[in-house]
């Protein structure tokens, strides 16, 4: 197989190829150990909000960070100011909290009363002396600190985004699925974001790709002991096919992870749900063409993240303004995990009568009106939504089994009504009769939606991410960004090409294990992967 790009050619003969196991979670490091001399910078950050609050934390973390506690902190039995140039030579208790008095490093004038809390390297996330202090929430207090801080020493700076999370990544305490976790975790809105952040964080999601790659890394032993010792210790027999059945498991168990469906992925970004409405628009007024523009909102629904897209009625129009707001609720449409099609009862069956009326219906038409530009946007994820029953009769059997030949004969698929039930043509439980104006049928309807989230995104058996955190990494997906996705596609293209050389090339079957392996360590960090760092580090507020 011919690629365009490929990862830098490895060294065939280094040892390390020869251990049937996953490399330490410490990730390579190319730079040398500063000299004696050299002090790193001691960084901080608030850890918390800048409006007001009860408490506020500022986190120093760094090889001066007990300079804080040492001339900026008095104990608390102490009355009225502290002295000037205070300096306290006793350290803190590790992993304790310790309430102290925190005031000016020059003046000894006395600024607040809190708690402050001691790590020290062997027990800190960042792997150097942390500090925090837990002060009272006021933002002129927080903006004090930050501005006396670096007068304590030159080595002082304020953190960069992330940069407390990098350093703990770089200090091999975490792993970079974990740090994505923790930053899914941080920006989480509903219950079923955080609970996927939340496993991964936690390193769940870490074990799964750690076994995948320990699986390639014994594949790849032994082509290597094939290709330094097979032909002088007589050790080919039958071990290419032991390395050619642990490719093929290793295959099988990547396929299954891709095939998901992108729950993990659409879960954490959140659902896009779109709003499509033949004719007219589904808000502002009852004027058709009022909406032009695709409103948007977020909501947490029963615990899904749901994007919704309201967009402008579809219909023929030669004005320019609203075509080119009916081409972004196409555009819109086309990009939704789940649309709503709303189909005006009124407009379908236009010889309904009113439900006030007396008088028998008239003939019905031969099929129901849909419009062609509407009728091109359904598909399987579309729920189709039959409205204005305030104001015209329930839809008969009839005109339903009307809409169905209608549709099927388009080859149309929708969304069923009730989970579990395939209608066939002329299945009335197909859609769903409402009205927005007075709210029948929609609580029915959300039930339906929530059914249909359920299935599509927590998976078989309904073992919830929202109700039942499962260490059963078969009941919930662990693909959640597009960068793993990326690597785990390109793994599987080196193992398919792995399988398709012949017995004899093994070099290059030992070429492509390499970059199965390469690409699979990408994931995790487990190489260096200094190009994806900034990419990860960058959604991050400065006091993570």
């Amino acid at each position: 197989m011919l690629r365009s790009l490929r990862p830098t050619r490895l060294n065939t003969r280094s040892c390390a190829c020869f251990v049937p196991g996953p490399a330490p979670l410490r990730p390579l490091s190319t730079s040398a150990a500063p000299p004696p001399s050299f002090r790193l910078p001691t960084i901080f950050a608030p850890a918390t909000g800048k409006y007001k609050s009860a408490i506020s934390i500022l986190r120093i973390s760094g090889d001066d960070a007990l300079e804080v506690w040492r001339r900026m902190t008095v104990s608390p039995r102490g009355k009225g100011k502290a002295k000037e140039g205070v300096v306290v030579t006793k350290d803190p208790p590790e992993r304790r909290a310790v309430l102290r008095k925190i005031v000016h490093p020059e003046t000894g004038e006395t600024l607040d009363e809190g708690v402050v809390l001691y790590f020290p390297p062997h027990s800190a996330l960042t792997a150097q002396p942390t500090l925090e202090l837990h002060l009272h929430g006021s933002p002129a207090l927080m903006q004090l600190m930050l501005q006396l801080l670096p007068t304590l020493s030159s080595s002082f700076r304020i953190a960069e985004p992330g940069e407390f999370t990098r350093l703990a990544f770089e200090a091999g305490k975490m792993d970079l699925t974990e740090v994505e976790g923790i930053r899914d975790l941080v920006e989480a809105d509903t219950e079923a974001q955080r609970k996927l952040a939340a496993r991964q964080a936690s390193g769940q999601m870490r074990h799964a790709y750690d076994a995948m790659r320990a699986t390639a890394i014994e594949a790849m032993a032994l082509i290597e002991a094939l290709i330094d010792f097979g032909e002088d210790e007589g050790i080919s027999e039958g071990v290419y096919e032991q390395a050619r059945d642990k490719v093929r498991d290793l295959q099988a168990r990547i396929v299954k992870y891709l095939d998901d469906g992108r729950r993990g992925e659409i879960i954490r970004a959140g659902i896009q749900l779109a709003i499509i409405a033949q004719r007219e628009a589904a808000i502002v007024t009852a004027i058709p063409g009022t909406t032009r523009d695709v409103v948007e909102l977020s909501l947490d629904f029963h615990g899904f993240p749901i994007l919704v897209a309201d967009t402008a009625g579809l219909r023929s129009t030669k004005d320019q303004v609203e075509a080119i707001g009916i081409e972004r609720a196409v555009a819109k449409a086309a990009t939704a995990d789940i649309k709503l099609c709303v189909l005006p009862l009124d407009e379908l069956f236009p010889t309904t009568t009113s439900a006030s009326s007396s008088p028998p219906s008239p003939p019905l038409p031969p099929a129901p009106r849909v419009d062609p530009l509407t009728l091109s946007l359904l598909d399987a994820h579309t729920l189709i939504l039959l409205n204005k029953l305030d104001s015209t009769s329930p839809p008969s059997r009839a005109q339903l089994d009307a809409l169905a030949a209608v549709l099927a004969r388009e080859g149309k698929s929708w969304l069923r009504a009730r989970e579990g039930e395939e209608a066939e043509e002329g299945d009335g439980r197909a859609f769903w009769p409402v009205s927005v104006k007075d709210g029948t049928g929609l609580a029915e309807l959300a039930e339906g939606i929530k059914r249909e989230l359920k299935r599509r995104y927590v998976g078989p058996g309904l073992r919830s991410l929202l109700f039942d955190l499962s260490d059963d990494l078969d009941e919930t997906p662990i693909v959640t960004h597009e960068r793993h996705r990326r690597h785990l596609e390109d793994c599987l293209s080196y193992l398919t090409t792995f399988l398709d050389l012949p017995s004899d090339d093994i070099v290059s079957s030992g070429e492509e294990l390499r970059y199965a392996v390469l690409a699979l360590g990408k994931i995790t960090g487990q190489v260096d992967t200094e190009e994806v760092l900034g990419e990860i580090f960058r959604g991050f507020c400065i006091g993570k």
